[in-house]
């Protein structure tokens, strides 16, 4: 019995310890087993080059909310560790936007905050991928914002097509343009707004006459023509900050008057002109006849003067250069709104003069007053 169970505790051991054995690790410097996962290794990875990032992009600010047609800002905070080195800036696609503004070279520092304006043309706005550089590396930095949603507006029928943060009416002026029509110009003054866009509807035609400033303080002349029987005009723009329409309402009220500026209209062939010559040939022809039948000294002084009378309409108009930038009036007062500015040297024709004050005729008939300041020395 003893013996029985000496025999069992010694099987018993022997097999405890051949379960328990411990794993037996390869030696330090012996070659490692290939079973073992070694991707995590330095020495393996020191194979690969690691290329440390010296530059960090940020968004800063977006738009909240967004219109069809509106101008926003994106302002990114660009942190280089090259502090000393400049950074080019290149965009790359984009979808339903349209870059107004983006500077292409950012000056060495090392804390910057970069302002880049769009526009957004579609619902979905996709921005471009904005790609960084040093100027002295061709290693690139990739920096892309989720799309944006766009609202589309609905809007009413006097719809300028404007989106802005403010629209200033600084001056306004209606003239006669010609016998069936006025012509309206507006001076503003557009707070980050899409003025390219601006137009007033209902008008036979309308045009941007100049655009000063950039697009966070924009002056804009814009000059309309409307039937003669239209005795106010009606607009409105989007507020994109108050989000809501406003609107504005400007009289036409014009007298009708020959020194305003006119198109297709010349002196030499207007009625009253033609009337005007008309008569003085007859009273010459009258004349001469008189001074056949009765021979008196003072018939020849009258053809004579009535002579002298029709050479100033037959003559041609003297000539005259304007130059490049030059601006046209519609009157020749110090209140008159510009309607026009010249975009090279040209040459017109001069009908008439009032103080400093010319009378110009431009290639297209189109007829205006020009400052003397602005007629070329030679």
């Amino acid at each position: 019995m003893v013996i029985r169970t000496l025999l069992t505790l010694f099987f018993v051991t022997a097999s405890l310890q051949a379960y328990t054995k411990p794993y037996e690790e390869p030696p330090v410097y012996g070659r490692p087993d290939t079973r073992i996962d070694n991707s995590n290794d330095f020495s393996y990875r020191a194979k690969t080059p690691i290329r440390e990032k010296l530059l960090y992009v940020a968004v800063e600010k977006k738009p909240e909310k967004l219109y069809v047609g509106q101008i926003f800002p994106i302002t990114l905070k660009i942190t280089a560790l090259r502090r000393h080195v400049p950074i080019l800036l290149t965009l790359v696609g984009g979808k339903g936007v349209k870059t107004v503004r983006a500077d292409k070279y950012i000056a060495p520092g090392a804390i910057h905050h970069e302002t880049l304006y769009f526009k957004a043309t579609s619902p979905k706005v996709v921005l471009p991928i904005f790609r960084f550089r040093y100027e002295d590396q061709d290693q690139t930095y990739d920096f892309k914002l989720p799309p944006l949603e766009a609202l589309s507006l609905n809007p009413p029928a006097d719809f300028s097509g404007l989106l802005a943060k403010n629209l200033t009416l600084l001056n306004y002026q209606a003239s006669a343009y010609d016998e069936k029509s006025n012509i309206l110009s507006l001076h503003l003054r557009v707070t980050m707004g899409n003025v390219e866009d601006f137009h007033i509807p209902g008008a036979m035609k309308g045009e941007i006459d100049r655009i000063e400033g950039d697009f966070n303080d924009t002056t804009l002349d814009y000059s309309a023509i409307f039937p003669i029987y239209v005795d106010q005009v009606k607009f409105s723009y989007f507020n994109v900050e108050t989000n809501r329409y406003e609107k504005f309402r400007i009289p036409i009220l014009v007298k009708r008057s020959r020194v305003s500026t006119q198109t297709d209209l010349d002196p030499r062939a207007s009625e009253f002109t033609k009337f005007k010559i008309g008569l003085t040939v007859a009273l010459i022809i009258l004349f001469a006849l008189l001074w056949y039948r009765r021979r008196g000294w003072i018939y020849p002084l009258l053809i004579l003067l009535a002579g002298a009378y029709l050479v100033t309409y037959l003559m041609p108009l003297k000539s005259v250069c304007i130059k490049k930038g030059a601006t046209l009036y519609l009157l020749p007062t110090p209140q008159s709104t510009p309607f026009m500015y010249t975009q090279e040297k040209i040459e017109a024709k001069e009908m008439n003069r009032v103080n400093r004050y010319l009378k110009v005729q431009l290639p297209n008939h189109r007829i205006g007053w020009v400052k003397d300041e602005d007629i070329c020395q030679n």
